[in-house]
This record gives structure tokens, C-alpha cells and sequence, in this order.
């Protein structure tokens, strides 16, 4: 017989991803990477494309408007925006187990996912169902994995004060035992990611490459060491007390403060929102949303998940601008030469973006609506994009002036090279006016025709270049072309002093 669920936790981790290829590059190249053959077979990996074979399956793809299933589901023989898959050997008898504060909790792991989106940002995440521990004290530290990918902070006993795991166990299967206890030397090897999320990702991902492989994918955290924390909480007592005004808002405050504790005053009367965090109250549950938690404590644990989607997209939406912005701050590195493409590798992604990943609203129901909203603002979606717009501007208006003065370089040479040229010109004309008539079958021969190609083609030649490129900067170039110069210059007047112009 089945056990009751009492809570589910759904932890999110957001990361940027990159191909690693042998050929560097400083172009943005991951919405190409995506197509690559390496992520039709991710090590311990199945690919989940969209199918619709149960109820619950069409009641999840109907909730969304048409566009917004495209950045969600993995069409077939659609345009690859998301890639979607499920961790492969996922056993029955599998378990997690966290210690907090001494006091370890076992739960069962319902699913692992992973998302590969085309603006490199990947969302790893593990869905736990607990059918045990019904106190909020249990529900706040099993919340606490969301703070697991690495330490907030050193020593770490300080951190665990801050309800930080002792330790985190994943038993997958047989074969896959996954045991953190963070007693890595972070001092040494800097913010490395938790060896539960790297286990689980596989031999295809990796932090770092220390070889030339083109087979692994290195991924960063981009929102910091926290998880997203998606908590479901059946408990009609606490829902009770609160929606009678008989307890405040403190229990559900210990679930949603994962990062920092908001003190909140008995005096206020049911609120909007305490401190970050915002309440939505409806007869059945109490919504609280914050920028690392979404928490729903019900009456009823609810027959279908939608919610986790609405999440899942809202933090790619948040780590995609922060991306294209770590991107954009890249380019002021580059080299003059490169500022172009890479800007415009950037600008193609960020296009794609605001067309098939950016959406204002995402369904029709009311609250469904509502939830999104406030998660785009607590997440500052509208901000980042704003600041992004203006990134965006600045450096395609800096680009532009490097481009203008490239082309005006080009053009001045082109200008000194004509105006050197007309000389020539009209030497050869000279040439056919009969002047050198006697020594026109062997001129080369013939001392005159040194003479005069010195005084009215070569004096004349230095003179245009020296007057077209002549500035005051002292540079080891300029002085020495400036030297060279003056000692043709010297030369030509001298020969043309001793032996004459050869007219």
C-alpha cells in the first residue's frame, strides 16, 4: 500500500553550459552546439520528447499557450529550443537522505530532469516526495538542500548554523551511490560544485577541462550556490491557523527564508508580502513566493504538477540575461578585430530570446498567471532585460565606432595610394611623349633615366606619403619611419644636387 505524501520538493539548480571544442572561439555558439550528436546520447541520460499518453500528460500541454509549449517540451521534428530528458536507471528502491543539524531524514526520489536550452543555460532537477515527517522543522531542513551546491560560507560550521547539510546521501541504484559530506578544501580548489549534482549530470559534464576533449560539456553556476526550491506542503493545521488569523505567517517564513531570516510583527495584519517574500491566499492554500522558494502549503495535495514548469522557465529566463550580460562584459576584452562577430553572435541569441523564450503571460488561468508574475518580479526578469537592452545598445554603438574607424584607416590609404599613383601616371605618359626618344629601347641602360625617375617619381612619391601620414605620436614605429624618410629624402636631394635631374 502506497503512502500518503505529505510534502513534495522539487530543487532546481540553473547552470550555463558550453560545448568544449578544440577550436576556442569568443563567439557565442551554444544555440549551434545544441544540435550536436553529443546530446542525442547523454551518459545516463533519456531523451523525453513530448508525448501525450495519459490525462495528466494533456491537461500539463493544454495549460500553456501555444508558444510557450515550444520552450518547454521537446517537439519532435520541431525547432530544438529545449532539449528535455530524464535520468536514465532511476531504481524503485531508491532514497535521499540529508542531515541537518545531527538529525538525518530519508525520502524518495520521484524523478530526476535535466533541461538543455539553446541560450546556454541547462536546469538540472530532482523531485523528492516525503511520506514520513509532517513538522515544519523536517520540512525547513529538508528545504535546506537548495543551499547544497556549495558552501555560503567558511568555516563550515558557521554555515551550518544557517541550517547548511551536515551531509547528503543519493542512492540511485545498485550501481550509482552518491555520498557528499562536503569535506572538500575550498580554499584550495575555490567554489567546485557539489559532487551530487556533477555525479548525476555524468562523465559528459564537467567544471573545468584540463584536456583538449570535444566530448564534455563544462557547465558554472550562474545564480549563486542556492537551488530553486519548489515546496508542496499538505498541512491543514498551519493552514488553518493562519487563514483564521490565529498564528502568523513565522512558520511559513522558517520554510521560505532559506538565505536569510525576515522577521515578521504580529501587529500586520494577513499581508501581501512580509519583507521579499510575497503570499497568495486562496481557500484551499497559501502560496509564498521568494526569489529561491516557491512554497504551497495546502489542504489537499493536488492530482497534477504545473507549477515546477513555470519555475523552471522564469529561472532560465533569469540566468539567460545574466549570461548574455557576463557575454557582453567579455567582448570590452577582445581584440578590435573580433568585437564584431562576437557582438553579433550575441545579438542573434539574444533576438531568439525575445521571440521564443521571453513571454509576458503564459496561460490563461488566473493564478497560474498570477504565480508567474510575481516570480518575474521577484527575479527582476523585467530589470535584467532592461539593463541587458541598454548593454546591448552601448556595445553595438562601441562597435560600430571601431568599424567607422577601421573603415576611415582604409580609406586614407586608399587616398595616399592614389595620390602616389597619379605620379606614376604621369610618368608614363611622359614616357610616351617621345621626351626619352633616343633611350626608349634600352632605358634601363641609360644613367638619365636613374636620374630622372629620382627627381619626378621617387622625390615626388615621398613627398606625398611623408606629408599624407606624417603625425606627432612618438612611437618605435613612427620615429623610425620618420628616420627612414628623411634619409631617402637626403639621398634623392643629394643625387639630384651631384648629377642633376636627368632632363
Amino acid at each position: 500500500m502506497k503512502k500518503e505524501l505529505i510534502s513534495e520538493h522539487i530543487f532546481l539548480f540553473p547552470f550555463s553550459w558550453r560545448y568544449n571544442h578544440k577550436k576556442e572561439t569568443n563567439l557565442f555558439v551554444q544555440h549551434n552546439q545544441i544540435q550536436n550528436k553529443l546530446f542525442n546520447q547523454l551518459s545516463g541520460w533519456k531523451i523525453h520528447d513530448l508525448k501525450i499518453a495519459t490525462e495528466k500528460d494533456y491537461n500539463e500541454f493544454i495549460y500553456f499557450y501555444k508558444p510557450i509549449r515550444t520552450a518547454l517540451y521537446t517537439m519532435h521534428k520541431g525547432p530544438v529550443i529545449v532539449r528535455n530528458y530524464t535520468y536514465e536507471d532511476l531504481a524503485m528502491t531508491n532514497y535521499f537522505m540529508i542531515t541537518v543539524g545531527g538529525i538525518t531524514y530519508t525520502l524518495y526520489i520521484e524523478e530526476i530532469s535535466l533541461k538543455i536550452y539553446k541560450t546556454g543555460i541547462g536546469v538540472l532537477s530532482f523531485t523528492i516526495s516525503n511520506t514520513k515527517y509532517t513538522d515544519v522543522e523536517a520540512i525547513e531542513a529538508i528545504n535546506s538542500f537548495s543551499k547544497g551546491v556549495y558552501p555560503p560560507i567558511l568555516p563550515l560550521s558557521k554555515a551550518k548554523e544557517e541550517l547548511f547539510p551536515d551531509a547528503i546521501i543519493l542512492h540511485l541504484n545498485e550501481k550509482r551511490h552518491i555520498v557528499e559530506s562536503y569535506k572538500e578544501n575550498y580554499l584550495k580548489n575555490g567554489l567546485k560544485i557539489s559532487k551530487v549534482i556533477m555525479t548525476v549530470l555524468g562523465e559528459d559534464f564537467a567544471i573545468k577541462v584540463q584536456d583538449e576533449k570535444s566530448s564534455k560539456v563544462t557547465i558554472d553556476t550562474i545564480l549563486g550556490n542556492q537551488m530553486f526550491c519548489l515546496c508542496l506542503y499538505k498541512n491543514q493545521e498551519v493552514l488553518k491557523h493562519i487563514q483564521e488569523a490565529t498564528a502568523s505567517y513565522e512558520e511559513l517564513e522558517r520554510m521560505m527564508t532559506i538565505n536569510k531570516k525576515v522577521t515578521y510583527h504580529e501587529e500586520d495584519d494577513i499581508p501581501e508580502h512580509i519583507g521579499s517574500t510575497y503570499y497568495l491566499k486562496n481557500q484551499d492554500s497559501i502560496y509564498g513566493i521568494s526569489r529561491f522558494a516557491l512554497l504551497c502549503v495546502t489542504r489537499e495535495m493536488p492530482e497534477n504538477r504545473l507549477y515546477d514548469q513555470l519555475v523552471a522557465l522564469v529561472l532560465m529566463q533569469r540566468a539567460t540575461l545574466l549570461s548574455l550580460s557576463n557575454e557582453i562584459a567579455k567582448v570590452s576584452t577582445l581584440g578590435k578585430e573580433e568585437i564584431s562577430s562576437a557582438i553579433s553572435s550575441i545579438y542573434e541569441i539574444y533576438i531568439q530570446f525575445i521571440n521564443q523564450l521571453y513571454f509576458k503571460e503564459v496561460t490563461e488561468d488566473a493564478q497560474g498567471a498570477h504565480i508567474y508574475e510575481k516570480l518575474s518580479q521577484q527575479l527582476k526578469i523585467s530589470e535584467e532585460l532592461e539593463q541587458l537592452n541598454f548593454e546591448i545598445d552601448e556595445v553595438r554603438e562601441y562597435a560600430n565606432l571601431v568599424e567607422q574607424a577601421q573603415s576611415t584607416v582604409k580609406v586614407e590609404l586608399l587616398t595616399i595610394v592614389g595620390a602616389a599613383l597619379v605620379i606614376p601616371s604621369f610618368v608614363t605618359s611622359l614616357f610616351g611623349m617621345n621626351i626619352l626618344q633616343k633611350e626608349i629601347n634600352h632605358w634601363w641602360r641609360s644613367e638619365r633615366v636613374g636620374l630622372w625617375m629620382n627627381s619626378y617619381v621617387l622625390l615626388p612619391i615621398l613627398i606625398t606619403v611623408v606629408v599624407c601620414t606624417w603625425n606627432k605620436r612618438k612611437t618605435k614605429l613612427n620615429i623610425t619611419l620618420k628616420i627612414i624618410y628623411v634619409l631617402i629624402f637626403c639621398l634623392s636631394i643629394f643625387i639630384i644636387c651631384r648629377y642633376g635631374s636627368g632632363v
